[in-house]
């Protein structure tokens, strides 16, 4: 980029605006924490409009009218379409809106949220996605969102931790583990594959399944529930720290995701970042994170998936090499690009009062990750 960040990045005011509370283990939240420590270490000044300030308007004015901020970044097109409306009344300061997968992927087509993303996307400033290929949605969508889309993919950071996990869930040590990490709602899936490994315990008896995840929604958290008080191989807590996700993720043996729609998750990148073997469901945000069968298997049905447990167990290799290489492409991505430097840049830019197609084409020539 042109743009000098030196000696200006102190004066820059960021509010950003998460629908969830900052301490939630969600990954928008993850997301604004991330940023606000790595915007901060930069000079930046920020401010975070977390739940449930983000949905009442007296504390938007008042925290907009204290910290008056040059740019206001809003993580989920949808889930902060309220206080972006409410923040268009109160300031001038250019809205930059990252979409964060399931607004992009799914709500975008959906005819009861499609209206407010829309709202949101067309007075946005800058549209922020992780990939090229969810930027060429955007441009097939509305030619016009093209021009101020730029492309700044999702970070990482995995505290290093020490808790025994399987001690403190009662679970064997010599079982052989999946875990997994995602919220109790339909599009991550989190109840798919428990049928199948149910099956596969008729030949493995030592498999469990091991899940951290709040509460969402209702239906997926009894069904969870019942099958849960059924079946004794299968352990749940609703939340566990950030600080100790890498403890977490190492006490499973195999990292499963088996969403229906994803942007750039987390939980997938922190399981790599762990060095997990990953066995992920075989989505488009999936496969733009590794390459399969060398950085995670893949799996569309449930005979895919017994093929691969087939081979993970059977193989500790196997699991071995793809832990190694899925490290490995985390860590090459993170040194490659710096989330938080690219925000600040554009932010810059953006309060220097660059025309936004210029800085639009700046950020995708300066692109490193390259879809594979």
């Amino acid at each position: 980029m042109k743009l000098e960040t030196a000696g200006t990045s102190s004066r820059l005011r960021t509010l950003i605006c998460t629908p969830f509370a900052l301490h939630d283990p969600k990954g928008n939240s993850v997301a604004a924490r991330r940023l606000q420590t790595g915007l901060t270490r930069l000079g930046a000044l920020v401010e975070v409009l977390d739940y449930p300030a983000v949905e009442n308007p007296e504390l938007i004015r008042q925290m907009t009218q204290r910290f008056q901020p040059d740019v206001i970044l809003l993580l989920h097109a949808w889930r902060c379409a309220t206080v972006a409306g409410i923040l268009r009344t109160l300031s001038r300061a250019p809205h930059v809106t990252s979409l964060r997968g399931t607004d992009l992927n799914e709500m975008l087509d959906d005819p009861a949220t499609s209206g407010a993303i829309e709202s949101v996307l067309e007075t946005s400033a800058v549209i922020v996605v992780f990939r090229r290929v969810a930027a060429k949605r955007l441009a097939a969508c509305k030619r016009a969102w093209a021009a101020k889309t730029v492309i700044i993919p999702n970070g990482v950071q995995l505290p290093v931790s020490n808790v025994r996990y399987r001690q403190q869930l009662g679970i064997a040590q010599d079982a052989f583990v999946f875990g997994a990490v995602c919220g109790l709602r339909e599009v991550k899936r989190p109840l798919l594959v428990l049928p199948w490994i149910s099956r596969l315990r008729e030949q493995y008896h030592h498999l469990a399944w091991m899940h951290t995840g709040l509460p969402v929604e209702n239906d997926v958290t009894e069904t969870l529930r019942v099958f849960a008080s059924k079946h004794s191989w299968v352990y749940h807590t609703n939340q566990i720290p950030h600080s100790e996700m890498d403890s977490f993720l190492r006490s499973a043996d195999v990292f499963v995701a088996a969403s229906r729609s994803e942007g750039m998750p987390h939980a997938v990148r922190e399981a790599m970042l762990a060095g997990r073997p990953c066995l992920l469901s075989d989505i488009e945000g999936h496969r733009a994170l590794a390459e399969a069968n060398r950085e995670a298997l893949f799996f569309s049905n449930q005979t895919e998936f017994e093929e691969a447990v087939h081979a993970l167990i059977n193989k500790p290799e196997l699991r071995a090499s793809l832990g190694e290489a899925a490290q490995a492409r985390i860590r090459r991505d993170l040194a490659e690009s710096d989330e938080a430097q690219l925000y600040l840049q554009l932010f810059l830019a953006l309060k220097a009062g660059r025309n936004i197609r210029e800085i639009a084409e700046e950020f995708i020539s300066i692109q490193v990750p390259v879809e594979k």
